[in-house]
Order: C-alpha cells, then sequence, then structure tokens
C-alpha cells in the first residue's frame, strides 16, 4: 500500500488556502459585525458573542460560503436573524426581569457620550426601523441591501430611516 504524497500535499494546499481565505473575511469583517451587533443589542459582550456564533457558522459552512459573491453578506445576514432572535428571547425574559440589564454594562468602551445617547435613541426605535438604521449606518449597507436583508420594499427602509431620522433629531433637540 503506497502512499500518493503528491495528492497529501495537494489537500494540504487546498485547506491552507480555504483557512487563509476564512480568516481574511475573518479579519475584515469582523469589527463591522461587532459594531452592528453591539448596535442592535446594547452591548459589547453580547454584539460580540453573536459575531462568534456567525463566524462559526461560517466557518462550518465555509465551502459553500467561500463561493458566494460576498460572503461577508452573508455573514451579516446571519448575523441579523440572530439579533432578531436575541430580540424575541429578551421580549420574554423583559416579564421575568427588571430593565436594568442594558445599564450594567457600557455600551462602548471610550466612546463620545453623545454617540451613546445616539445608540440608546436608535435601541428605542421599533424592531425593524432599529435593524433599518443599524445596517445602513453601523453596517454601511445601501438601502437596497437593507431593504433585502429585512425583506421588505426599499421604499420602506427609507421611510423607517426618515421617520427614525425625525425621532432622534426631536429627542436630541429635547422635543
Amino acid at each position: 500500500m503506497s502512499i500518493d504524497v503528491v495528492a497529501i500535499h495537494d489537500v494540504r494546499a487546498d485547506v491552507t488556502r480555504e483557512t487563509w481565505a476564512f480568516e481574511e473575511l475573518y479579519r475584515t469583517e469582523y469589527p463591522r459585525l461587532v459594531a452592528v451587533a453591539t448596535a442592535l443589542t446594547g452591548r459589547v459582550s453580547d454584539g460580540e458573542d453573536m459575531v462568534q456564533d456567525t463566524m462559526v457558522k461560517a466557518f462550518l459552512r465555509w465551502k459553500r460560503v467561500q463561493r458566494l459573491e460576498r460572503p461577508g453578506s452573508w455573514c451579516l445576514h446571519v448575523l441579523v436573524n440572530a439579533c432578531r432572535s436575541f430580540w424575541r428571547r429578551r421580549r420574554t425574559e423583559r416579564n421575568y426581569l427588571s430593565r436594568s440589564w442594558r445599564r450594567d454594562e457600557p455600551f462602548m468602551s471610550d466612546t463620545p457620550p453623545d454617540v451613546i445617547v445616539f445608540w440608546e435613541l436608535v435601541r428605542a426605535l421599533p424592531s425593524r426601523p432599529r435593524m433599518a438604521v443599524t445596517l445602513h449606518f453601523a453596517g454601511d449597507r445601501t438601502m437596497a441591501e437593507v431593504a433585502a436583508m429585512l425583506d421588505v420594499p426599499e421604499g420602506t427602509v427609507r421611510s423607517d430611516i426618515a421617520r427614525a431620522r425625525t425621532y432622534i433629531t426631536a429627542a436630541l433637540r429635547g422635543e
């Protein structure tokens, strides 16, 4: 029984290329994904946990994910779904826990107070506008991409963001 050394080398080279490609995705997408998840959940630790779970899912499905035109968009879509589930769980927990869960951990370290206030106002928005604002501004996605991720017409995303801007501007002015 002989072992084909060339075939083993080729397999190792393929695994190494795949690993490098995944590592590159991780390096480029991780900061943006954490920003989006933190903005949607209100806690850095919850956001980081969700991003880690998202990256594990991407790694486990890497053969399929790497063939996508934009693997980072796939990761963002998975993350948004995780954030939706997070908020569903929180709604259930609210019946049993006080609202102080948001205040026990700083939003982001070294973040100016006005930015913290802004994101607190965003988190106070209803679910769809909150996700639209976060994906568009923190996630750096176009209105069309946000609409596709939320499975709504682009006009709905534009309307949600416009209403959110009006609400946030009035709240910041103290109106």
